[in-house]
């Protein structure tokens, strides 16, 4: 088996109406992968057959690229096709090469032949959109021949990152409801007004691909309503008038009303795993949540001191968890199963069903160029332009490292080998026979090298003393509100005219960060942090160099940030 997963078949909805109707007599294919998830957990302990342990036919998933043809539309294209090949056939002749030749000619005559015999299946021509294929696929499956086998599929499910192609997963009709079952998290839908689209959504998180599982007692999980953190501020607000046309105005002491820990989450770090850098994103059954190391059991201990082994704490349900217990906190909006009326206890219990098992999707990792990170085009023209200069020095400086120093070169075909370039081989004859660098074959491709380089520059690939920092809103808050303390009390971080306070280890206390969002969209989502410690954060919080915690009491981070839902950018101000 892949350590990505089990190969599986992606095929094009129009092709298999097209085979079905028997217009075509193959399908359009393309090799795919059904990844590591919990979801594939569970499947191949129940009942999926899997090929030779690296493959399976019991899971297809479809594309609805294009539809079917109507005879005219098949027509044009064999047409099209038949000029394709008789270009090809007469570039074949200038060449004069026999096997070009005679591969071009076989093709003509394929084509030819194709060409020919459109009319034999005239009867069966239909013309169906992409659209109405998937809406009939859905609702009825569909059959797959392999030789003279046929396996009937039904629709299972579509992932949020597939909704605008409209790409989704289908299963052996014989495995189909235990699957269901078990996305679904065993809940029966109302046959009027059901909320289809929400339960789509929320019922595939526990078939993100995952890199690794960790176990955690649901019964562990302090899960508390979330905080709403409101200030007022001068905005540009944007609204309608009485003939129904956009206005933009100014107002003062506009109410903005942020949500504080919306999908967040704190973990101890007696569970959290090494590799997390700071930082895991869970999934579960109707669950995501992204989760940062902390001290939890650390700060209830100085919280209760002689009375840490007996004290309690109630979630947002009124069940009372002892502290000693709690091993994860989080709020109502990282449990998306609370939106289709179910108990706590039904939730624990399918937990339990899967052993306790959350699935770690990401962790945080830092830059693969050490202390640099490359801006986008975007962050560039979000600049004034009087600051070029500061924002050129680094990338200017590192361009002349790379053709003065053939160690830092060297360095930089290490960091940026793959498979398609010679970079990696460059390195090993310059490690076996240092006397390389003085080749003409070497300084030729070290100008080749570096000219190529300057050119993705010019494209806004400029660097910077940045990385790519995750984002944790007002952490030490989120412990205060796991007691019962008032969050807004927060005293880790205070408000500033000019900057907003945050604190990371990737920078040095006390320094400006210019924080870009990722993905940038345009000046607004640009901001001005000052990085202020406190000893409660370093206390309770060893977060690491990747993580980067921010102000969310009376600051407008969220608004600014289009909700931080993405990993932003924080990087030193040139």
């Amino acid at each position: 088996m892949s350590e990505y997963g089990l190969r599986i078949a992606n095929f094009e909805a129009g092709s298999i109406y097209e085979v079905m109707t028997g217009v075509r007599n193959r399908y359009d294919t393309t090799e795919a992968m059904f990844t590591h998830s919990l979801f594939s957990d569970f499947i191949k302990e129940n009942g999926l057959n899997i090929h030779k342990g690296e493959s399976t036919r019991d899971i297809i998933c479809v594309e609805f690229n294009y539809g079917s043809r109507s005879l005219a539309e098949e027509k044009a294209h064999r047409y099209r096709s038949l000029c394709d090949a008789g270009g090809e056939l007469d570039k074949a002749f200038a060449t004069n090469n026999l096997n070009r030749i005679s591969a071009a000619y076989l093709k003509m005559e394929r084509v030819k032949y194709m060409y020919d015999h459109v009319e034999d299946a005239a009867g069966q021509y239909e013309k169906k959109s992409a659209n109405e294929l998937r809406e009939m696929f859905y609702e009825n499956g569909i059959d797959i021949w392999y030789g003279k086998n046929k396996i009937h599929y039904c629709m299972l499910y579509r992932t949020p990152g597939k909704a605008k192609k409209g790409s989704c997963m289908f299963i052996r009709q014989s495995l189909y409801k235990r699957a269901r079952d078990f996305l679904y998290m065993g809940i029966k839908l109302p046959k009027k007004n059901a909320p289809l689209v929400e339960i789509g959504a929320y019922s595939s998180l526990v078939t993100s691909a995952i890199e690794n599982r960790i176990r955690i007692e649901p019964e562990n999980i302090l899960i508390l309503k979330d905080v709403d953190a409101v200030f007022n501020t001068r905005v540009l607000a944007v609204d309608v008038d009485a003939q129904g046309r956009c206005f933009a105005e100014y107002k003062e002491n506009y109410p903005l009303k942020n949500t504080m820990f919306d999908g967040q989450a704190l973990i101890d770090e007696g569970v959290f795993p090494d590799y997390g850098n700071g930082y895991i994103l869970l999934r579960q059954h109707f669950c995501k949540m992204a989760a940062f190391v902390s001290r939890i059991q650390l700060f209830f201990k100085d919280k209760y001191g002689e009375d840490y082994e007996t004290a309690e704490v109630t979630d947002m349900f009124g069940i009372k968890h002892r502290v000693k217990d709690i091993k994860l906190i989080t709020t109502d909006n990282a449990c998306k199963w609370l939106k289709f009326h179910i108990t706590y206890k039904y939730w624990c219990d399918w937990v339990h069903k899967n052993d306790c098992l959350f699935g770690v999707v990401k962790t945080a990792h830092e830059s693969k160029m050490g202390e640099y990170q490359r801006m986008s085009y975007q962050m560039i023209n979000s600049l004034d332009v009087n600051n070029m200069n500061g924002v050129m020095t680094d990338t200017v400086n590192y361009i002349l490292q790379l053709k003065r120093d053939d160690g830092v070169f060297l360095d930089f075909l290490d960091r940026n080998k793959n498979f398609s370039n010679d970079y990696e081989p460059l390195v090993r004859i310059c490690q076996k026979n240092p006397s390389f660098v003085r080749s003409d074959y070497y300084r030729e491709r070290k100008r080749v090298i570096i000219r190529e380089y300057v050119k993705r520059v010019k494209f806004g690939k400029v660097l910077q003393n940045a990385d790519n920092l995750v984002i944790v809103g007002s952490p030490y808050a989120m412990l205060l509100h796991a007691v019962g303390e008032s969050a807004l009390s927060d005293p880790t971080f205070a408000q500033e005219k000019s900057a907003i306070q945050c604190w990371t280890e990737r920078f040095s206390d006390g320094e400006y960060l210019a924080e870009f969002r990722s993905p940038f969209n345009s000046r607004n989502n640009l901001g001005f942090l000052h990085n202020k410690s406190h000893p409660l954060l370093r206390k309770y919080f060893p977060f690491g160099k990747q993580i980067i915690a921010i102000n969310m009491i009376g600051t407008e981070t969220q608004d600014r940030n289009n909700g931080l839902t993405h990993w932003p950018s924080s990087q030193k101000c040139a």
